[in-house]
């Protein structure tokens, strides 16, 4: 039986008089000690015997515990491993010093980023997949050739930050990339035991992470609504999936493309749409309003060949986890490009996404009082500070009508 442990080694002094702090690994009562990856060594006045980690005296004790907890996580990762591939029969210290002692001196970037890619896709993630696939090529496209993932510094990352900015990329999407980057080395440090971490003295601050806000007003509503386009005509579908995400609570697109005609059932006489919401899994209800039984009336009359609601997956063609997200992604592309030739029309002066259905959804019941909580409920939100970043500024006539109450 193996157990593992952090110590300081007090029995043996370095030069400045501290003592390494090591890991030790006991075997069927055989012990050995292993050095950690980033030498730690302290005083004795530095080092909590009881918790196996450092006192606030030793420097940036926060991070260095936190490096301790990490090699402790991944000494016991190779335990699991080694036993696994021995069936449960044991193992030695020399094979746990094997995988332990792993340099990774040819831990290449972008290698190790197929090896991650192809984990995602084989558990069905492929939205996560597809990010990592998108910064693998960004990266590839600035460095151009593959390189050792300890070579990898905070220069090098400034740089590409420098590059994406001169082609006039978002910072949204320059962060995301530098944070799946992150999370691919976090998964190397912890897994091949990686010791270079360029993100320790990264500046995330530099980057303006502030959306604009996305709602429209009840009016420009309101001329959405009603638009009449008729039914064939260009636009048609894609102003009644719109509306309908709005009249229900802000429903996101790759839920709705998922509809089912049972998930809509009858209580009590009303109408209820019931189903899973697929980001935070939860089950959500929602009483159908007139306009949206409205819209539903169209397409449930209707017959698409396909077990779905409205006209956009079909299961004899989208099939897997990748076409069924390719095929949402290419409807939600037509739907937002209509819904822009709409908003011109009818001289909005602001894109319209399916994120505005939601977005505005939010924002007009607040501006007609509804407490936020109530709000936060509706969408199904974790808790109101997520709602909060929905919720457009009250404009102006509406901050100086509020004011006027006071006296």
């Amino acid at each position: 039986m193996a157990n593992l442990k952090i110590i300081h080694y007090t029995s043996k002094k370095l030069k400045d008089k501290t003592s390494p702090v090591l890991l030790r690994l006991t075997i069927n009562r055989k012990v050995r000690n292993y050095s950690l990856p980033d030498n730690f060594h302290c005083l004795k006045n530095q080092w909590n015997k009881h918790s196996s980690s450092f006192k606030p005296t030793y420097p940036n004790y926060n991070k260095a515990n936190k490096r301790l907890d990490e090699a402790l996580a991944r000494a016991r990762d190779i335990c699991m491993e080694l036993n696994r591939k021995n069936n449960d029969k044991g193992f030695s210290h020399d094979e746990f010093a094997e995988k332990f002692k792993a340099t990774n001196k040819n831990l290449m970037l972008f290698k190790y980023f197929d090896e991650i890619y192809k984990r995602l896709v084989a558990a069905n993630k492929v939205g996560n997949a597809a990010t990592y696939l998108d910064t693998k090529n960004q990266f590839l496209k600035f460095l151009e050739t593959d390189i050792e993932m300890k070579n990898l510094t905070l220069k090098i990352l400034n740089q590409f930050v420098e590059q994406c900015q001169s082609e006039g990329q978002k910072d949204t999407s320059i962060c995301v990339r530098l944070r799946t980057l992150r999370a691919l080395y976090n998964k190397a440090r912890k897994e091949e035991g990686l010791e270079n971490y360029p993100f320790e003295n990264f500046d995330w601050s530099q980057f303006n992470l502030q959306t604009e806000k996305r709602a429209i007003s009840k009016t420009d509503l309101l001329k959405i609504y009603h638009h009449e386009i008729g039914q064939g005509e260009p636009g048609f579908d894609s102003r009644n999936f719109w509306l309908f995400l709005y009249f229900c609570y802000g429903l996101n697109f790759i839920d709705f493309a998922k509809l089912e005609p049972k998930n809509i059932i009858t209580d009590e006489g009303q109408k209820i749409l019931v189903y899973y919401r697929s980001k935070t899994k939860r089950i959500i209800r929602v009483p159908l309003s007139a306009q949206a039984l409205k819209i539903l009336d169209i397409y449930t009359k209707q017959n698409f060949g396909s077990k779905y609601i409205f006209p956009i997956l079909n299961q004899e063609i989208h099939q897997s986890p990748q076409q069924i997200k390719t095929r949402i992604k290419t409807a939600l592309k037509k739907v937002n490009e209509e819904m822009n030739i709409i908003a011109e029309k009818l001289e909005i002066d602001k894109r319209l996404t399916s994120y505005v259905a939601r977005h505005s959804f939010a924002t007009i019941l607040k501006k007609e009082m509804i407490p936020t909580a109530i709000i936060s409920e509706m969408m199904a939100h974790a808790n109101e500070s997520v709602t909060q970043t929905y919720l457009d500024s009250f404009d102006f006539e509406t901050k100086a009508a509020a004011a006027s109450k006071l006296i």
